[in-house]
């Protein structure tokens, strides 16, 4: 499976087997590593899942993932192969606050300076199944990026997998593989995000957020995000347009 990504050149890959009625085992890849949860993949699998099924207008659909399950339901848009789908992501973990001593290492190999932070926030490292260090902006989101060979060790002293650049005011993201390739819609980071804004008061819980993200790629896109009052739980919703298909032939 990961040969067959690294060759797909996707930034991330799901592979599904069926294994009940609408539930399927899933297994996603980057071109470097298996990953123990993802966003994106997981909604576009459901409306694949869907469209394939035939079933009717609004489906639900369960992923057995390494790390946890997660259940997606898929709504049909209209008959040009268009959905929405939102994924229950459970509820989101704080795996811990950073301490403001750190922050001058932790932002510089994105290229901010402590003057760019959201100074009434803190850092902080919060996960729905995969760790994002949460840097919370003012400023410079235009020129962040990973400027360090050895993030991704720094990161993970912290629990960190990955880390999101988020400018407050905007509700805009960025994030990075640790070869500096961008994604442009992530959602396994805006249920984190969504669940941060929450906890700090500065959107209310029941209330839908809208993510954005994929701006200086020139693929603007958007996640919405709820976070359940009565449970806790963090929903993650986008829309997902299937525009090709094929067939893999084993040789």
């Amino acid at each position: 499976m990961l040969k067959i990504t690294q060759e797909m050149k996707q930034y991330e890959t799901i592979f599904l087997r069926k294994t009940g009625d609408c539930e399927y085992r899933a297994r996603i890849f980057t071109k470097d590593e298996e990953l123990d949860f993802a966003g994106h993949p997981i909604l576009g699998a459901a409306a694949v899942v869907q469209m394939m099924s035939g079933r009717a207008r609004r489906t639900e659909i369960r992923f057995h993932l390494n790390c946890k399950d997660v259940t997606v339901c898929s709504t049909t848009i209209n008959d040009r192969r268009e959905y929405v789908c939102s994924m229950n992501q459970g509820s989101a973990q704080t795996i811990g606050r950073i301490a403001p001593s750190d922050y001058p290492k932790l932002i510089a190999p994105l290229g901010l300076h402590m003057g760019d932070l959201a100074s009434s926030y803190p850092l902080q490292v919060v996960t729905t199944g995969l760790p994002y260090l949460i840097v919370p902006i003012r400023s410079g989101l235009e020129r962040a990026g990973i400027v360090s060979n050895d993030y991704e060790s720094l990161l993970l002293s912290y629990g960190a997998k990955f880390a999101y650049v988020f400018d407050i005011a905007a509700m805009e993201g960025r994030t990075w593989d640790f070869s500096g390739l961008e994604d442009v819609a992530t959602g396994s980071a805006a249920g984190p995000v969504g669940a941060y804004l929450c906890e700090h008061g500065i959107c209310p819980e029941g209330q839908e957020m809208i993510i954005h993200q994929g701006r200086f790629l020139g693929r603007p896109s958007e996640l919405r995000v709820l976070k359940e009052k009565e449970t806790g739980n963090i929903f993650v919703s986008g829309n997902v347009s299937i525009v090709a298909k094929g067939t893999f032939y084993d040789r």
